[in-house]
């Protein structure tokens, strides 16, 4: 019996099937031409043929001219398919005329395992040294490098940050440096592409016209997002999607059972079959219970995840290499180039936020030139039902484009003061928008010194850029055990995970929170005594205090408005739910006395809907809430949105608002506010394509809705869309009501 046989054999036991399947065979790509025929520095020619690489392909044929031309340049290639060496190749040509590189892994993780990598490429050149300076780099080994700085320099953004704003050695090194690599440009989304854009825009005042070469997985990437995350304009090379070899695709319907049930038991179906598994989702609290359910099934799954300690991970990815280890489930932490090994299968507990995703975390599975196998675990929400209907349309999406803000004003103050610290002082007359405005902010903080219109560091700008964070934008809660500190949480997310009663998990132990305190933000946590058999999900309301429009369009002839937003959220209490149901309905639920709240800005759009003559204020807000969780779940198909990119909130007036999750914004409703268009068409196919009576998982139903899913109707939301999309058209007016999210 082969795998596949086995699997849907196995999956009988909970009635629930492979629904579709998908062989993947990438063919041999184009070849360029040999090495001896490049005009490359002789002994490159002869490590490289040592190295085993004796022809380039087509693709990094065309890299190594565009670098050479000194062409900003962008390259875009599946997991394995020679995208390093496509970029090395130049740089270590030019590294051997005396021109160095930095080269900027997203990750210190990374920056190591590329380390590795590069020495054995470089092990026939002892002319060309490479090392890293990073946070963790030892201060003789740090003087070392900056008293002899080497060809290749590894570093990370954070350490490009920091180093620049208090080092003038390491502004040094930069101002040394000819070329700038970013590596795994797929990764730089939100939050953390805000700040990589304003990272280029201070080196490059270090450093004048620096030349720019960037690597992503398969990505939508055109000249115009080079411009937005670089500022200078670049050119596309596209490699091969994926690794020679085939990959077998397989679509599995829940049929109602859990998908942590079915992915857990999957995983072990196919370690008992002699595989070895990657299981990926999305929640990092996911990740633990997946870990644990799954030892209910006979295997002992490692977790690999943000927000547990960095030698827990390292230990986990040795053990993945050494294939000591037969499962991990991992959050996106493993989707980066990371070492791990050969792997055979990747199950996605749950629907990838974007297609891009999808084909970055199935390009782990696959040993070179053998099958991989790639299941995806669809259940009943929105969207898992949309492609369940649709199975051909999960393989033919289009690529969506990585996403950030670059307007964010949180990153923009980090950056600005960042700036100041490099420049000590700084004129006003001589800034320009948006660093201006942003110093002024900080002025009026008393973050930064403003007299007779100069600008000076102090030391707050130097506490202030100390504790800034670029994987973040919100404010970090503290996790504590009595007196031991166990973790962290940013906001607003802390107050979905870390509210009084919620159940929490860290390496796969068990607490209970008792307290989360916004004052002091910390959060108290308690031990259980036994591994609960149940997990909690918040009750929330969401109020819009404020909006700043930015900018405005039509969409089906409704009025739809971009801009600022100043978010409320109130946790009101939280339900409850059986950890091990084949079913996801909530076994209880309680109330608090006063709700948790927490206010912040962010990013989103808003939308007018007519309202019609028949329907009282029940009837209209089971339409507009219905329609705001069909629109969010369209956002993840158009936008590339994950399940917590993107809130949302509605009104009895007929308004839908739509912002981003991270405080500041993120810039997927911003991509949302221009696809929206195709968002409503996928809406109407959700709520016209289902079976059920008026409203389920399947359909309207949103896992993070804070009303619990109720006052929704899908029949309703039906009929919005409809007369939307034949000409209905609202009145003006106001927000006006009491929200429901």
């Amino acid at each position: 019996m082969d795998i596949l046989e086995k699997v849907t054999e196995s999956l009988k036991l909970f009635n629930s099937s492979v629904v579709h399947v998908y062989t993947e065979t990438t063919l041999d790509p184009d070849l360029g031409p040999s090495v001896r025929e490049l005009s490359l520095d002789k002994r490159l020619i002869e490590g490289l043929e040592r190295a085993g690489i004796t022809r380039l392909y087509k693709y990094q044929w065309e890299t190594l001219k565009a670098v050479r031309e000194g062409e900003n340049v962008v390259i875009v290639s599946g997991t394995g398919t020679g995208k390093t060496e496509a970029f090395m190749i130049p740089l270590l040509d030019l590294a051997l005329k005396g021109e160095r590189s930095v080269l900027i892994y997203p990750t210190k993780a990374l920056s190591r395992d590329q380390l590795a990598r590069l020495r054995g490429l470089i092990s026939t050149l002892p002319e060309i040294r490479v090392e890293v300076l990073d946070g963790d780099t030892k201060t003789k080994d740090r003087e070392r490098v900056y008293a002899n700085p080497p060809e290749l320099l590894i570093t990370n953004p954070d350490m490009m940050h920091l180093g620049m704003a208090m080092s003038p050695k390491f502004r040094d090194l930069i101002r040394s440096s000819q070329h700038f690599v970013i590596d795994e440009i797929h990764v730089y989304e939100g939050v953390l592409g805000s700040h990589l854009r304003r990272i280029v825009d201070r080196a490059r005042e270090i450093d004048g016209d620096i030349h720019l070469v960037g690597a992503s997985g398969t990505v939508e990437i055109s000249p115009l997002l080079i411009e937005e995350l670089f500022g200078v304009r670049g050119k596309v090379i596209t490699g091969m999607p994926r690794r020679r070899g085939m990959a077998i695709h397989s679509l599995i319907s829940t049929n109602g059972v859990s998908r942590w049930t079915i992915s857990a038991f999957l995983s072990a179906v196919l370690i008992r079959e002699g595989l070895k598994v990657l299981v990926f989702v999305d929640s990092q609290q996911m990740a633990e219970r997946l870990a644990k359910m799954s030892e209910r099934y006979g295997v002992n799954m490692a977790v690999h995840r943000a927000g547990i300690p960095t030698s827990e991970r390292l230990e986990v990815e040795e053990r993945l290499r050494s294939g000591d280890l037969e499962g991990v489930v991992a959050t996106p932490t493993l989707e980066l180039g990371i070492d791990i090994g050969a792997l055979d299968a990747v199950i996605m507990a749950e629907n990838p936020p974007s297609y891009p995703k999808y084909i970055q975390r199935a390009g782990r599975a696959g040993r070179r030139n053998k099958v991989g196998f790639i299941f995806t675990i669809l259940s009943d929400n929105p969207i898992d039902s949309y492609f369940l209907r649709k199975p051909n349309e999960f393989f033919s999406r289009r690529l969506t484009p990585i996403t950030f803000d670059n307007s964010n004003a949180e990153v923009l103050k980090v950056h600005a003061a960042a700036l100041l610290l490099e420049k000590v002082a700084l004129e006003t007359s001589r800034l320009k928008e948006p660093w201006l405005t942003a110093l002024r902010e900080l002025a009026s903080a008393g973050v930064v010194s403003e007299k007779r219109g100069v600008f000076y560091a102090t030391q707050r700008t130097r506490d202030f850029v100390l504790s800034s964070s670029l994987r973040r934008s919100g404010p970090i809660v503290e996790i504590r055990e009595g007196d031991k500190r166990v973790g962290e949480r940013e906001l607003p997310q802390a107050l979905y995970d870390l509210y009084p009663g919620a159940t929490y998990l860290i390496s796969k132990r068990t607490y209970t929170v008792g307290e989360l305190d916004l004052n002091s933000m910390r959060a108290k946590v308690v031990r259980a005594q036994e591994d609960l058999r149940h997990y909690t999900k918040p009750l929330y309301r969401v109020d819009i205090q404020e909006f700043r429009e930015e900018e405005s369009r039509g969409v089906l002839g409704l009025p739809v408005r971009y801009g600022r937003i100043k978010v409320r959220i109130d946790v009101t209490g939280y339900v409850t739910y059986d950890i091990y149901s084949k079913s996801e309905r909530p076994r209880g639920e309680e109330l608090y006395d006063e709700p948790i709240s927490f206010s912040y800005w962010t990013k989103g759009l808003m939308i007018k809907h007519p309202a019609l003559e028949e329907w009282d204020i029940l009837s209209s807000m089971e339409a507009y809430h219905a329609t705001e969780h069909v629109l969010i779940a369209a956002g993840r198909v158009v936008a590339g949105a994950s399940l917590t990119d993107l809130s949302g909130v509605s009104y009895p007036s007929g308004h839908v608002v739509i912002y981003d999750s991270q405080v500041g914004g993120n810039g997927i409703s911003k991509l949302l506010f221009r696809r929206l268009e195709g968002a409503y068409d996928i809406a109407l196919d959700i709520v016209k394509g289902c079976d059920c009576e008026d409203g389920c998982p399947k359909c309207i139903y949103d896992p993070y809705c804070g009303n619990n899913n109720r006052v929704l109707s899908r029949r309703k939301s039906l009929r919005l869309i409809e007369e939307v999309m034949r000409g209905l058209r609202p009145e003006d007016g106001e927000i006006k009501g009491e929200s429901l999210r």
